[in-house]
């Protein structure tokens, strides 16, 4: 939970910076806002197959891992080896 807390801090510094807000340090957090989105773009892609196959709806798996990248896919893992462990 922390990391996601970490993770969303981030983000809203990063939009902030890139919405034009007078955030203090704004070309780090215009940086930090691109590389946050194309790594976060990357781990859907990455990831996108195993996305595919959690129950739940795929659209919000995509938006979850955006945000949250692979703490989001760590929860989804964790319960698909859960499911299979007990089958």
């Amino acid at each position: 939970m922390a990391g996601k807390i970490a993770v969303g801090i981030a983000w809203i510094f990063g939009l902030a910076s890139v919405a034009g807000a007078g955030v203090p340090a704004a070309s780090f957090g215009t940086a930090l806002f691109w590389i946050l989105l194309a790594a976060h773009a990357l781990e859907c892609l990455v990831f996108l197959p195993t996305l595919r196959r959690a129950p739940g709806s795929l659209a919000g798996h995509l938006a979850r891992t955006l945000l949250f990248g692979v703490l989001h896919y760590q929860e989804v893992r964790a319960r698909a080896d859960a499911r299979d462990a007990a089958a």
